[in-house]
């Protein structure tokens, strides 16, 4: 059990006794010994901390006060999956208790589903489609504003209904409040990071104004480090990284194109987004100067959460997440 967490008394029993009926419903032959798990014969005595839904900054810390302390597992109600690749990178396991455990030691490597526990939903059950993301998306652009069908449909233009049924499956996975119909900050950013396409990126050899001065400003917005820093983030020399923009028109990709050069350096990154509802910072408005539009701030921080490494630290110091 973490030093830092108080606990009652028996509670690191009983996140032993938990953790050894992980293992053994995955298959595998698991006893308790004292204050250890024997797992197919090998001893494991594991550093135990229970939270309830940590985020990568909270896993981060933990890692960093407890590095000496392995094998460690945390057990938790939900680690979304960017804590997860905290905990992978600092060689820790966990137990979700959503149904997955991960035990890293001497002689044992475990990362593993839990049968019996009822996954994550994937495929078309799963609430990280392209609308879903625009329903995340809109809950996180006002996150004081009750999460409704009838107030964010139109906002995205989508079918109420289609909103109502996801707005159940985010209210089943602990992202929406069943009662207060609030966000569940920080738990629904991460979990909107960790499903946050970034692919499909074209390399163009044209700068991002003379793209918007092609293409029409109305059809070029910016998402990338640049975007970020007029919504509020702190980042250095991004004047020298090339631009991100999506484009939301198909057409005006495709009339992009033209700009595509393999021997010339890239100047910007393209891609059709991956929803099709783009909240703007309205405070940066297209001009003669700047012929592109800027992205909300989230979007920005969606985008950069999506490296697990620079990007994740740039959100968690620029404050966007409460």
């Amino acid at each position: 059990m973490s030093e830092t967490s108080a606990a009652p008394p028996g509670a690191d029993d009983e996140l032993l006794d938990e953790l050894a009926a992980a293992l053994q419903a995955v298959g595998l032959t698991c006893r308790i010994d004292r204050d250890a798990v024997v797992v197919d014969g090998n001893r494991v005595v594991p550093f135990l901390v229970l939270r309830a839904h940590p985020t990568p900054a909270d896993l981060s810390q933990l890692v960093q006060e407890h590095r000496r302390r392995t094998p460690a597992v945390v057990v938790a109600d939900r680690i979304s999956e960017p804590g997860r690749g905290v905990l992978r990178d600092a060689g820790w396991g966990w137990l979700d208790r959503r149904g997955h455990v991960r035990l890293w030691a001497s002689g044992v490597r475990i990362d593993s589903a839990v049968p019996g526990v009822a996954p994550e939903r994937t495929g078309p059950s799963s609430p990280w489609t392209q609308v879903g993301l625009e329903v995340a998306l809109a809950a996180l652009v006002e996150p004081t504003e009750p999460v409704t069908a009838r107030r964010i449909a139109p906002r995205i233009s989508r079918s109420v209904g289609a909103v109502h049924e996801l707005l159940g499956r985010f209210g089943q996975d602990g992202l929406i409040g069943r009662s207060s119909r609030l966000p569940l900050l920080p738990d629904l950013f991460w979990e909107t990071a960790a499903h946050w396409p970034d692919d499909g990126w074209t390399p163009l050899a044209a700068p991002a104004a003379e793209l918007g001065a092609r293409l029409g400003a109305d059809v070029v917005v910016r998402v990338d480090e640049r975007a970020a820093t007029l919504g509020g983030a702190r980042i250095a020399a991004v004047a020298d990284l090339p631009a991100r923009c999506d484009l939301t028109s198909p057409a005006a990709l495709r009339r992009a194109r033209q700009f595509v050069d393999r021997d010339a350096p890239t100047r910007t990154w393209v891609r059709i987004p991956p929803v099709r509802w783009l909240p703007l910072n309205e405070e940066h408005p297209a001009d003669e100067t700047h012929p592109w539009q800027v992205a909300h701030p989230v979007v920005c921080a969606l985008r950069l959460a999506a490296d697990p490494a620079r990007g994740r630290e740039i959100v968690e110091a620029w404050g966007i997440v409460p």
